[in-house]
């Protein structure tokens, strides 16, 4: 796919990411770095690795894809962790098992609260899928 994998939108008062994959998991894993990139971690002190298995389900792909992305600003806020490797196990319209890895005690330079579900829609696009998604700030 020739286009960037998330790219920063302006947004009026949230901050929102325009995220492509060339399939399914490619497209959670570049929501996952955008939401890390948007973050903008610093480390604080003697780093230690952290590891986590997620397992997630919900009744459609957009309920999906917001659960993963609350899943990870709750592990990074819980653990002061900031994750860089994401690795899509098992993916399809309701479930989702991923392992993810980072290191901490790291913290986010910016403040996001929540991920929200404005004109939130996943489509098919020439050459995979695009979303774009909003976070609370």
């Amino acid at each position: 796919m020739a286009h960037e994998p998330f790219v920063e939108i302006d947004h009026t008062a949230d901050v929102a990411l325009r995220v492509r994959g060339q399939d399914l998991p490619s497209l959670f894993l570049h929501a996952a770095q955008g939401l890390f990139h948007l973050l903008r971690c610093e480390p604080a002190g003697e780093l230690e690795s952290f590891e986590e298995t997620i397992s997630l389900s919900a009744d459609d792909l957009e309920i999906l894809l917001v659960d993963w992305l609350d899943e990870l600003l709750y592990l990074a806020e819980r653990h002061k962790v900031c994750l860089e490797r994401f690795e899509i196990e098992s993916l399809d319209d309701t479930s989702l098992s991923a392992s993810v890895r980072g290191s901490g005690p790291q913290y986010p330079q910016r403040d996001i609260k929540a991920v929200t579900y404005a004109d939130l829609a996943i489509r098919q696009v020439d050459g995979g899928y695009e979303t774009m998604v909003t976070f609370d700030v």
